[in-house]
């Protein structure tokens, strides 16, 4: 019985193996590595560029960062972003990054409705209190 469910069990890893065979990875050059090794206030930097087009530097701090890296995209689109981190977060730049949808006036005036509505809750709320 120990057998016939083993058996079974194996038929069962050997057919729901994937039947896609994956291309070999092709190895790609690194071109440019340079590094700044950490100094004792926590400094560091590198520079990374490889052969299909990848390029990336950072410089920092035990504290903050700043850096870029550029590549394209499969479509031909060239992508770069620039960022600094921080105190304040990570804060990227780039003109590939979305963007708030412009507000129309009636957001607007929506907006300055319910700023009213707060400021007037929040007073009649003060004078109940007093």
């Amino acid at each position: 019985m120990d057998v016939i469910f083993l058996v079974a069990c194996c038929v069962c890893l050997v057919a729901g193996r994937p039947q896609y065979a994956y291309p070999a990875a092709t190895p790609v050059p690194i071109l440019v590595d340079e590094r700044i090794p950490i100094d004792l206030q926590g400094g560091y930097g590198f520079r990374i560029q490889t052969g299909n087009g990848i390029a990336w530097q950072e410089t920092g701090a035990a504290t903050s960062k700043s850096g870029q890296y550029t590549f394209t995209h499969p479509d031909g689109t060239p992508h770069a972003l620039s960022y600094t981190a921080g105190v304040g977060g990570f804060l990227p730049v780039s003109d590939l990054l979305p963007t708030p949808h412009p507000l129309e006036p009636w957001h607007i005036e929506q907006i300055r409705f319910a700023e009213s509505q707060r400021a007037a809750a929040a007073s009649a709320s003060a004078a109940t209190v007093a």
